[in-house]
């Protein structure tokens, strides 16, 4: 077994996008269950509209990578405004069931086939993998295992 190589792979995916993503879920999730008691299932909507809000601006707009990432907050933030308004005082379940179907709103309307020359449908967006690349302060090496 070689050790070696479990550890790199493990460093590996420590610092790779897909774990700041999830450790971002995570700490949005820890706010809403346990600092406020509420129950959200709608934080895959919130994500889902950051993530296109980023991948169109930059794909589209060609707007720097930064950039994208403050108008990716600025889309979740003010999805939050125009989900929290009206349920501001609902509780338990009914708070779940709103957050639950505004996630689904969001997944119904990026996959529906009129916007998919915008988000792409089924299929999503790609070809904005350029950029991540060219921040990456690594330099690229073969993988040799």
């Amino acid at each position: 077994m070689d050790f070696g190589f479990i550890f790199s792979s493990a460093a590996g995916e420590l610092f790779s996008p897909t774990t700041a993503a999830y450790a971002l879920a995570a700490l949005g999730l820890a706010v809403h269950f346990g600092y406020s008691g509420l129950l959200n299932f709608g934080q895959a909507g919130f994500m889902a509209v950051g993530a296109y809000g980023f991948a169109i601006s930059t794909l589209t707009f060609g707007v720097p990578f930064f950039v994208g990432l403050l108008i990716a907050v600025i889309c979740s933030a003010i999805f939050a405004l125009l989900l929290g308004i009206p349920t501001l005082r609902l509780r338990a379940d009914y708070l779940a069931i709103v957050t639950i179907a505004a996630a689904e709103i969001v997944r119904y309307i990026v996959t529906t086939n009129q916007l998919t020359s915008v988000t792409g449908s089924a299929n999503g967006l790609a070809a904005f993998e350029g950029g991540f690349y060219s921040m990456n302060p690594f330099p690229e090496a073969p993988i040799s295992a």
